[in-house]
C-alpha cells in the first residue's frame, strides 16, 4: 500500500488497532504516521482516558536523574526501561502528590502552605501550572519542616484542564495530618473541625461523586463540605468547613500493634473500593537497619578487595613465569582491569532493604453497608500506591507485570529519618496471594539524597512531536 493510502483507512479499522494500545507511547508512534492518524489517536486516547479514568491507566514512574537536580526522567515499569529522550524540568524537592497527570509541590517555606500544580504533559494551549490559595496552619499544625514535608498527600477530583470550573482538591497536611478542601473558583480552603476519634489521615479518594478518607487506625469517613451559619474568626477563617460521616469504625489509637505504617484507598477497574494497609519497620528497626546496611557494605567491600587482590597476585606470578620462558617473544604489558563496576554490582544488593514488611487488603462494602472484608486476591488487578493518587490497572492490559500485586514507592515522610544511609529506596512489589516481595525500579545508591520516585499517569499531547 502506498504511503499516501494510509490516510484512507476507515475509523473502524483505526479503532481496532488503537483499541489494543495500553502504553501512551504506542499512541505517539501511531500518530506519527500521518496527520489523520495523529488526530484520531488523540481523540481515541482522550475517550479511552476518560472512559477508564486516569486512575485505571498504566502509570509511569517519575525518577531522579543522577547529576541533574532540576531534571527527572520517566521510567516504564512494564518495559523495565527509561523512556529515552524524555526529561521533565521539575523543582528539586519531594513531590507531595500526583493526580490526573498533575504533580504537586509545596512552593515555599512559611507559616502558610502554598501548593503549586505542575503538569509537564500539558499542550501549549493548556495550563501547565496552577497556584492554589495558601493553606492556613494553626500553631498545633506547624512542624520544623513545613516545606516539602509540610503536605503528606494531595489528590484531584478531575483534570483542571478538562474541567477548569469543576475540580476539587483535598490535601493532607501539617503535623496532625488533617484535611483541607479546595474547590475551583474559590479563594479559600475549607478545614476539618477537630475530632478526637479520627485524626492523622493517610489517604483520600474521590469515589463515585463522593470524597472518602482513611486514617492510620482504619477509620474510614465520607467527607462533606458545609457552610458556617456565621463565619468564625481566627487564622483558619473560611465560609465552609469539613464534616465527616463514619463509614467504617477504626481501631483504638491505643492499640499500637494495629496501627498501620500507611494506608491507601484504591478504586479497582471494576468499580470496587479497596482499603490497603502498609506496615513498615519501626523507627528503631530502621535505625538498626541503617547501621546493619553500612556494616554489610563495608564488609562486602573489604572482602571483595581482598579477594580480587589475591587473584591479581596469582595472575601476576603466572605472567612473570610466562615472560621468563618467552624472553625472545614480545608479551604485552599486563594492565590491571577496572574493578569499580564489578564492585558497584557487588554492593548494589545492599541498596534495597525491605523497609515495608507487609500489605493487607480489605474490600469495602459501599454504599450498601458498612464494614470491610479482608481479601487474599485482588482479582487480577495491579495496584500502584505511594504519594500518588492510587491507581488500579487490570493485569490483562499489563501482561509483563505481576497480577494480584501491589507496586509501591517510598512514601515514608518522617522528616527526622529521611537521611538514612539507604535513602528513599523502599520501592518494590508485593504479591497479595503468596505474600512475597519483589523489585521493580531500584534507585541507585548515589541518588539516595534526591527526591523519591512517584507514579504519574501522563496525558497524551496531540500537537507535540514527543510526549513532552
Amino acid at each position: 500500500m502506498a504511503s499516501s493510502q494510509w490516510t484512507l483507512l476507515g475509523d473502524d479499522i483505526l479503532n481496532m488497532i488503537t483499541d489494543r494500545f495500553d502504553d501512551i507511547y504506542d499512541y505517539a508512534r501511531f500518530g506519527a504516521v500521518c496527520k489523520p492518524w495523529l488526530s484520531f489517536s488523540y481523540r481515541f486516547y482522550k475517550h479511552k482516558h476518560h472512559l477508564f479514568r486516569a486512575n485505571h491507566q498504566l502509570p509511569l514512574l517519575v525518577v531522579p536523574m543522577e547529576g541533574h537536580q532540576e531534571i527527572r526522567g520517566l521510567y516504564n515499569i512494564a518495559k523495565d526501561t527509561l523512556c529515552n529522550g524524555i526529561q521533565l524540568s521539575l523543582p528539586y524537592k519531594r513531590c507531595c502528590g500526583s493526580s490526573h497527570g498533575w504533580l504537586f509541590f509545596v512552593d515555599n517555606k512559611s507559616p502558610q502552605i502554598e501548593l503549586v500544580l505542575i503538569n509537564p504533559f500539558a499542550s501549549e494551549s493548556e495550563n501547565s501550572m496552577i497556584k492554589l490559595p495558601p493553606i492556613q496552619c494553626d500553631d498545633g499544625d506547624r512542624v520544623m519542616h513545613m516545606d516539602e514535608y509540610g503536605v503528606n498527600k494531595v489528590v484531584l477530583s478531575k483534570d483542571p484542564n478538562d474541567f477548569p470550573n469543576d475540580f476539587e482538591v483535598i490535601a493532607i497536611y501539617g503535623g496532625t495530618q488533617t484535611l483541607a478542601h479546595y474547590k475551583s473558583g474559590n479563594n479559600f480552603w475549607s478545614y476539618a473541625k477537630p475530632n478526637k476519634e479520627i485524626q492523622c489521615f493517610a489517604d483520600v479518594i474521590f469515589y463515585k461523586g463522593m470524597a472518602y478518607a482513611v486514617d492510620f487506625y482504619s477509620w474510614i469517613v465520607r467527607i462533606y463540605r458545609k457552610r458556617y451559619k456565621q463565619r468564625p474568626g481566627g487564622n483558619n477563617s473560611s465560609p465552609c468547613y469539613l464534616r465527616f460521616k463514619t463509614i467504617n469504625e477504626g481501631l483504638s489509637e491505643y492499640l499500637w500493634c494495629d496501627y498501620s505504617g500507611n494506608a491507601y484507598l484504591v478504586e479497582t477497574s471494576m468499580g470496587e473500593l479497596l482499603h490497603v494497609r502498609r506496615d513498615y519497620l519501626t523507627m528503631e528497626e530502621r535505625i538498626h537497619k541503617d547501621v546493619e546496611i553500612e556494616e554489610m557494605r563495608k564488609r562486602a567491600r573489604a572482602e571483595y578487595e581482598a579477594r580480587t587482590q589475591e587473584d591479581h597476585d596469582e595472575l601476576r606470578e603466572e605472567i612473570k613465569k610466562i615472560m621468563d620462558e618467552l624472553e625472545n617473544q614480545k608479551v604485552e604489558e599486563y594492565v590491571e582491569p577496572d574493578l569499580s563496576r564489578d564492585l558497584e554490582e557487588e554492593l548494589h544488593k545492599f541498596d534495597k532493604p525491605h523497609l515495608s514488611v507487609n500489605f493487607t487488603v480489605f474490600k469495602l462494602n459501599l454504599p450498601l453497608s458498612r464494614g470491610q472484608k479482608n481479601i487474599e486476591t485482588v482479582n487480577g488487578e495491579i495496584l500502584f500506591v505511594g504519594d500518588n493518587h492510587s491507581v488500579s490497572v487490570p493485569s490483562l492490559r499489563c501482561p509483563t507485570l505481576s497480577p494480584n500485586s501491589i507496586y509501591y514507592t517510598d512514601d515514608y515522610v518522617n522528616v527526622y529519618f529521611q537521611n538514612l544511609a539507604f535513602g528513599s529506596c523502599d520501592t518494590g512489589v508485593f504479591n497479595v496471594e503468596n505474600k512475597k516481595f519483589g523489585k521493580h525500579f531500584v534507585p541507585s545508591f548515589s541518588a539516595k539524597g534526591m527526591p523519591p520516585p512517584i507514579f504519574v499517569v501522563p496525558r497524551y499531547r496531540c500537537n507535540a512531536k514527543r510526549i513532552v
